[in-house]
């Protein structure tokens, strides 16, 4: 007997209904097949599953709300009530999936600025004490909020390590929090085995004198290199921005080898899933090929529930270009990485990233009013190099993308401009202010009237603003650190970041920033400058897409868009704002497939827990070590890029 298909479909229904999310699965990747006689199968194509909700949030104004969503392959198709996306999909077969009908559907979270291998590193280290809590996937590491409480937890972390030769890293110190630092104390808490500190910023080392002897770092070895020799003091173990030059080529064998970085890297693909993240960008990368390579490996693995895109180091290029006498060629050589990329790791062509002033967790940007404390910010590139580069990239349609921290940073950042749109006006040019930190009120107005968009870290108010107004900046400005309400009253498009390890990359967390401005006090600062939930939840959503020209495939839950969606227990535009960052994720939707978050189980629990764990992929590095590139290889590749750039780690940190 043949079977046709007209009969299949039920006695002349519209659709073939299913409610089970596993055969939605199999039934997407597979497809249905019918048997038609004999051996013969038909393959009727993929079916469309549709997605139930209590409420999805769309960020498209046009359809903001619907309970109900289409997906077919990795593509939206229809959006709406169950009832009207069934009639829309006709007589094409479908399983309806509520799993989430109880919970709350938005676009897939982005995270616009995220580096992975400073998110790896910081993940992989063996202590984490920061200013903040870190929740990280195998373990939560509590904050330590004053000097007394950074010792006391250093000195726990390492008695319960076990006794080892190896170096023993620790992330997460910051002097304005933490107090002084320096090889003498660090040799009490560590008089044999090699001790270091890497700092909050990522742009400072602390090591104790173990540590210097393991690396044979001497005091001779530090003398004559001219600045890296200023910002480094051997006697007190500090090296920190250039300085850090004349201790990375010997730590990279610790802090970035093929195990760590693994694992660090596994660590990160499960702690952006918990967070309900689907696309991340690293702007301004490390152009360097083995550290790629490693990348398509690892971040295009099955289990990855994201994509990471790139886009190259502008001011790397200058330097280079300038020392070689071959500016002329610097456009060319950025467009050259192009051809780089993976599945789902991908360079986005067009975008350049540039860097003005120091970062702000070492209060380096550089201010137009002294700091408090006489102190002096730091350029990452002089403002005549930076005005250089900006003409060049501009000219040939780049879209640029500005670190930026200080007022006086921004000055020359804005100044450049309106220049080039005075002299050589663009359309939808999209040019990113990064971080935004410090700016003035009339600095607002002139990025909005010259059509600039704003990428911004939230978390400066939340983790800073205390602090700074009493040390460096004064509470006026420190309150009024990352102008959200002004640039949204100035109708710009603004867009959230993490900068992760700079900040948690959590989104949510970041939407609570901004539309609440407490600090770790307790105290809301320069409310005027809070923005909505609703317009936060678009910062990590569609304008971050917006930010990125890639909002015609994600950032808003559309037909024709990408398939890819945070799923959330709670609607966050219904919680206190206090809460928004409390509202749990159950996991997303990646390419039109459904990902739980497993839960998290403590390391030490009994063996058959760990086997459950091991069985579900949770704890599992994506390759093994032996398919990345050697660590002889990543050594001599990071030293090349050192000699190339002026500075290995300043090349991948100091544009955080």
């Amino acid at each position: 007997m043949t079977l046709d298909r007209r009969s299949f479909l039920l006695s002349g229904c519209s659709a073939l209904a299913f409610s089970a999310s596993s055969t939605a699965a199999v039934a997407q990747t597979l497809g249905v097949q019918m048997m038609t006689g004999g051996e013969n199968a038909t393959l009727l194509g993929e079916i469309t599953t549709v997605y139930t909700a209590a409420k999805i949030i769309t960020m498209d104004p046009d359809q903001p709300a619907a309970t109900a969503v289409a997906v077919k392959g990795k593509v939206i198709t229809a959006l709406g009530n169950l009832a009207d996306v069934v009639k829309t999909i006709g007589n094409s077969p479908l399983v309806i999936d509520r799993t989430f009908e109880n919970k709350v559907i938005l676009p897939g979270f982005i995270g616009q600025h995220d580096h992975p291998l400073l998110a790896a590193a910081s993940m992989c280290v063996d202590a984490v004490v920061a200013i903040e809590d870190w929740d990280l996937p195998d373990r939560n590491w509590p904050r330590a909020a004053s000097a007394e409480e950074f010792i006391t937890r250093l000195q726990s972390v390492l008695a319960e390590s076990p006794t080892s030769k190896d170096s023993f890293i620790a992330w997460g110190y910051h002097h304005y929090f933490h107090g002084k630092l320096d090889r003498k104390m660090l040799d009490q808490i560590s008089p044999e085995r090699p001790l270091i500190v890497w700092h909050r910023s990522c742009h400072e080392f602390f090591l104790n004198t173990a540590a210097l002897a393991k690396y044979g770092v001497t005091a001779q070895s530090v003398e004559g290199k001219g600045l890296a020799s200023q910002q480094s003091n051997w006697e007190k173990g500090h090296f920190f921005e250039k300085g850090m030059e004349l201790v990375i080529p010997p730590l990279i064998k610790d802090i970035f080898t093929p195990a760590r970085l693994t694992k660090g890297l596994d660590a990160m693909r499960r702690y952006l899933l918990a967070k309900g993240i689907t696309t991340i960008c690293e702007p301004g990368t490390q152009m360097v090929r083995p550290l790629h390579q490693l990348y398509e490996t690892i971040l295009d693995a099955d289990n990855v529930t994201f994509r990471t895109f790139f886009f190259p180091d502008g001011r790397v290029l200058f330097d280079k270009h300038k020392k070689a006498g071959t500016l002329d060629k610097m456009v060319a050589d950025a467009k050259s990485y192009m051809k780089w990329g993976k599945g789902k790791v991908q360079w986005l062509p067009g975008h350049i990233k540039q860097y003005a002033d120091g970062a702000i967790f070492s209060q380096a940007m550089q201010m137009q009013a002294p700091y408090l404390d006489g102190h002096k910010g730091e350029w990452i590139a002089e403002p005549d190099d930076y005005t250089a580069a900006f003409k060049r990239f501009w000219n040939a349609g780049y879209q640029i993308h500005s670190h930026v921290n200080g007022d006086a940073g921004l000055e020359v950042v804005t100044a450049a401009l309106e220049e080039r749109m005075k002299t050589r006006p663009r359309k939808d040019h999209r040019f990113t202010v990064v971080h935004f930190a410090v700016s003035t009120e009339d600095q607002v107005k002139r990025l909005a009237k010259a059509g600039a968009v704003i990428s911004a870290n939230p978390y400066y108010v939340s983790a800073l603003a205390d602090r700074y107004a009493e040390i460096g900046l004064g509470p006026e400005r420190a309150g009024n650190m990352v102008r959200l309400g002004s640039a949204v009253r100035e109708k710009m498009s603004i867009s959230l970041h993490s900068d992760m390890p700079m900040a948690p990359a959590d989104p949510l967390f970041l939407v609570a920033s901004a539309a609440s401005r407490i600090t770790v006090s307790g105290r809301t600062v320069a409310p005027e400058q809070r923005i909505t939930v609703e317009r936060a939840l678009s910062g990590v959503t569609i304008e971050a897409a917006y930010s990125l020209r890639l909002e015609k495939e994600i950032g808003s839950i559309k037909p024709g868009k990408r398939a890819d969606f945070t799923i959330l227990e709670e609607d966050p535009t219904s919680v206190s704002v206090e809460k928004v960052k409390d509202v749990k994720v159950w996991g997303v939707v990646f390419a039109g497939l459904p990902h739980a978050v497993p839960r998290r189980v403590a390391s030490l629990a009994p063996k058959t827990q760990r086997a459950e764990i091991a069985a579900s992929g949770m704890a599992q590095p994506a390759v093994p070590v032996k398919r990345l590139v050697s660590l002889l290889e990543f050594s001599r590749a990071g030293h090349d890029y050192c000699n190339h750039s002026d500075h290995f780690l300043r090349a991948m940190a100091a544009h955080i």
